[in-house]
């Protein structure tokens, strides 16, 4: 019998709970109450007790995303290992994914926990000293793994305005240093999602995307200095007589510092229907779906959110010059003086207001581009094929693409708004026989099933071809990966070693129940995009024309950039350019630009990077 030493322990059991999760939920530990008296600690014991720590998971983790995405989380030490603040530990790399995956599904609670153990200056001090661990086996450049990219994306996640202000100077330029090659050298890096590594089931994280936005991010809390000899306002530099004359003013050198290159991740919600975590989905669905391009993604996923281009974007691109860029072609090795200054690193402005058109069915969408030889899919043309002309009628809200005599019409998207979408008319709805598209978790066994009991000579469809788009379990590949990293035995729950702040799932969830997703069709089967500079700002930084399309295997989005006025010096850079990337985080558009014009698309050529970010009306 135990002795009671503790008015706590005459407490009904549910008072007792409550009370001990307020203690919790205030970022206090458990482990001192178990430790304060012998019946306490029989109370609150994990195996009598599985209710109170399923409940102190839900009050100290973000649970929505992971029952939105794949099914619940079961997470490691990672806030123990990141509490030592040893960036040699032998976890580093489990607590580097737990905590990717926290801050992937954070709605508050998760990035306050991980901020608390001391997560921002942890992957700080591990990227200055361990970045370019082993770089003598890959020539001096940085090494691509699992650790580093995990690295990289951690010390975005936790950038903040407030932190990179109190940065010095010389730490700001040492970081700056540390992740250019990521960021200037695009063929050496991943810049899509392609992983050959037949061992996993995720992909990494690309390590180039974060390292732009790191770059970025530092570059951008130095203002651009207002050049004096520059016209006042436009007004002026007409009163001036240079009214004609493509160029900034002094008011066009301000815009751009009252605006970020990129934005942070934020704190708190911007949306009234997008949680925080909700605004990282997509890049989340790409790292579980889009692994080998071989294969089609999963199309229970959104790899691009409908809308997410659409709007004026401002950023800036990186362009070295053609003779540095010609040196780090010619040299295997990484210089020894890899830096801004020795590159003759240029940055200028990129403006470009878009709009999104969507192909419906039953409307066929222009056909991809490329040589289809393998190597060549297009991209050098944002996959749209070559010859072909485009005739926007904004008012109708049409996008209207001629190829070899025919035409191929698209639909302007508005946000809120229904398109043209027609049951009756839709190809898939008559196919399926109703609207609804439901995605089960054991597709793949039930497609295989009925596929063997189909006689092929009785079929006047080929079904596989598109039930193959069942077949990809994104779920399935979570699981067989990261439950290997995240999970933690219910045996080693009281260990006193473990905060119980990493605690346990719902308890309400049911191991039987298969994940399913259910939706209705809305018969879109390609996206286009197309756009221009406003005219103010083509007035200051020249005029442009866009083009492109969105990839639905992961979502990359490909421009093509074009003078809108042909100028008769290519060297002025108004030359053909494609800007290729990911939409991050909902707001930030990263990626590479290349130079093209007559140059073989699988040809070295001038590249570096960009990254923009979308600007609110009327800002």
């Amino acid at each position: 019998m135990f002795i009671q030493s503790s008015s706590l322990c005459n407490l009904p059991a549910e008072i007792f709970e409550n009370i001990v999760l307020e203690l919790v939920q205030n970022d206090g530990l458990i482990i001192p109450l178990l430790q304060s008296c012998k019946q306490i600690n029989n109370i609150l014991a994990f195996q009598k007790n599985c209710h109170l720590y399923s409940r102190i998971f839900r009050y100290r983790f973000d649970s929505a995303a992971s029952a939105r995405r794949l099914g619940t989380l079961w997470y490691s030490r990672a806030l123990k290992c990141i509490r030592r603040a040893d960036i040699y530990d032998n976890g580093v790399l489990d607590a580097f994914w737990a905590s990717f995956a926290l801050m992937s599904e954070n709605d508050g609670k998760n990035r306050h926990l991980l901020e608390a153990a001391g997560l921002p200056d942890f992957v700080d001090e591990f990227v200055r000293k361990r970045l370019y661990e082993d770089s003598v086996n890959s020539n001096g450049w940085p090494n691509e793994s699992p650790i580093n990219c995990l690295a990289l994306w951690l010390l975005w996640f936790t950038s903040t305005e407030e932190r990179l202000k109190t940065e010095t100077t010389a730490r700001r330029n040492e970081m700056i240093r540390l992740v250019l090659p990521f960021v200037i050298v695009p063929f050496r890096f991943h810049t899509t999602h392609f992983y050959d590594r037949a061992d996993l089931d995720i992909g990494i994280p690309l390590a180039s995307t974060a390292a732009k936005l790191i770059f970025f991010s530092r570059r951008q809390t130095t203002p651009i200095g207002i050049p004096i000899h520059l016209p006042l306002t436009r007004q002026h530099a007409i009163q001036l007589g240079f009214g004609d004359q493509i160029g900034p003013t002094q008011e066009d050198v301000h815009e751009l510092n009252q605006h970020k290159v990129v934005k942070h991740a934020p704190r708190d919600s911007d949306s009234d229907t997008l949680t925080l975590s909700s605004q990282l989905d997509d890049d989340w669905y790409r790292l579980t779906d889009c692994i080998d391009p071989m294969e089609k993604s999963s199309l229970k996923n959104t790899h691009y959110t409908y809308g997410s281009a659409t709007g004026l974007w401002q950023g800036r691109i990186l362009v070295p010059t053609d003779n540095a860029f010609a040196s780090i072609l010619q040299h295997v090795h990484m210089p020894e003086e890899f830096t801004e200054q020795q590159l003759s690193l240029n940055a200028y402005p990129l403006f470009m207001r878009l709009r999104e058109y969507h192909c419906v069915d039953p409307q066929d969408p222009v056909p991809t581009g490329g040589a289809d030889d393998g190597f060549d899919d297009g991209i050098s043309n944002a996959w749209i094929p070559k010859g072909v002309q485009v005739h926007e009628d904004i008012y109708e809200g049409k996008l209207r693409l001629q190829h070899h005599d025919r035409t191929y019409t698209y639909e302007a998207y508005r946000t809120g708004s229904t398109n043209s979408h027609d049951e009756a008319t839709c190809r898939g709805c008559q196919y399926r026989g109703t609207c609804n598209i439901i995605y089960r978790e054991h597709d793949d066994q039930f497609l295989a099933e009925r596929s063997s009991q189909i006689d092929e000579g009785d079929a006047d469809v080929d079904v596989g071809e598109d039930d193959d788009q069942f077949l990809q379990e994104a779920s399935v590949q979570y699981d067989s990966v990261i439950d290997d990293v995240f999970r933690q035995r219910d045996d080693e729950a009281m260990d006193e070693d473990t905060d119980t702040d990493l605690a346990f799932a719902s308890d309400d969830e049911s191991d039987e129940e298969e994940y399913c997703v259910e939706r209705k069709c809305n018969g879109v089967l390609d996206i286009a995009l197309v756009g221009e500079t406003d005219f103010k700002h083509g007035q200051a930084w020249n005029h442009y024309k866009f083009y492109g399309r969105v990839r639905e295997w992961d979502g990359l989005v490909a421009l093509v950039r074009i003078p809108a006025h042909p100028h008769p010096h290519h060297t002025l850079g108004l030359g053909l350019w494609v800007f290729s990337g990911y939409i991050v985080g909902g707001h930030n558009f990263v990626g590479t630009w290349r130079a093209l014009g007559d140059v073989d698309p699988v040809a070295p050529t001038l590249e570096s990077s960009f990254a923009m970010t979308r600007r609110e009306e009327g800002s």
